[in-house]
């Protein structure tokens, strides 16, 4: 009696929990909208239409109106951290002609956004106000370690993009985090759905994007693209 009692015990224990991957490598896992693979993040995408106001799906981010609220990702953290800061000067125009140069080849070529196939489109011109917007999103996540569309004043990305005085027509955002280099982050893009069919919008013509560290936050480097068309 007392072996089929433990049998019976141990056959609730198995039930009771709920499957996890435990492994490494190529493991992935999602959480509050926060998918983590190779141990790099990428959150949901957001596009926001000016005046328009377009149901969205998890894949493909969320939709706004011209009033710049949104429903991106909420993840925050309260750890006061300082980051290290990105580089300056050279370092940064570099970062800039990488990122902007393999965008335009992804756009030249036409992608498979998740099953969706995105034609080739023009290419985007490369903004300073748009790379500032997204330089001060990915400082601040690195700063205070957290990683979401919504910044810790409860900003969207377009009125991130408004306070730094951009008039924009449309506005979309693609974050990352972990990434060490500009080829790495855009592989992981293009292969989420969502960032893809960001990086292959034909409505955005400019673009900015930068990235900053920190070795005491989570991710140590976080990655923003900004996309906007101006009015």
């Amino acid at each position: 009696m007392r072996i089929l009692t433990v049998l019976i015990l141990s056959m609730f224990a198995l039930v009771g929990c709920g499957g996890s991957d435990g492994g490494s490598g190529n493991s992935s896992t999602s959480h509050n909208g926060t998918s983590v693979s190779n141990g790099g993040a990428s959150e949901r995408p957001t596009t926001e239409d000016s005046g328009q106001t377009t149901g969205g799906s998890s894949g493909s981010g969320s939709t706004g109106t011209g009033t710049g609220s949104n429903t991106g990702g909420s993840d925050t953290g309260d750890s006061d951290q300082t980051g290290t800061g990105s580089d300056t000067g050279s370092s940064d125009q570099s970062m800039a002609d990488e990122m902007l140069a393999a965008v335009n080849a992804a756009r030249a070529q036409g992608q498979d956004c998740g099953g969706t196939w995105m034609p080739a489109v023009a290419p985007l011109t490369w903004d300073a106000t748009l790379e500032q917007t997204a330089f001060l999103h990915s400082s601040d996540m690195a700063n205070y370690d957290y990683f979401s569309h919504t910044g810790l004043n409860g900003s969207s990305p377009s009125q991130r993009v408004t306070e730094q005085g951009y008039s924009w027509r449309t506005v979309g955002e693609n974050i990352a985090a972990g990434q060490k280099t500009v080829s790495a982050v855009m592989q992981g893009w293009l292969e989420s759905p969502g960032h893809c069919k960001n990086i292959m919008n034909g409505s955005f013509t400019q673009m900015g994007a930068a990235s900053d560290t920190n070795s005491g936050s989570t991710y140590g480097i976080y990655w923003t693209q900004v996309f906007a068309s101006p009015k």
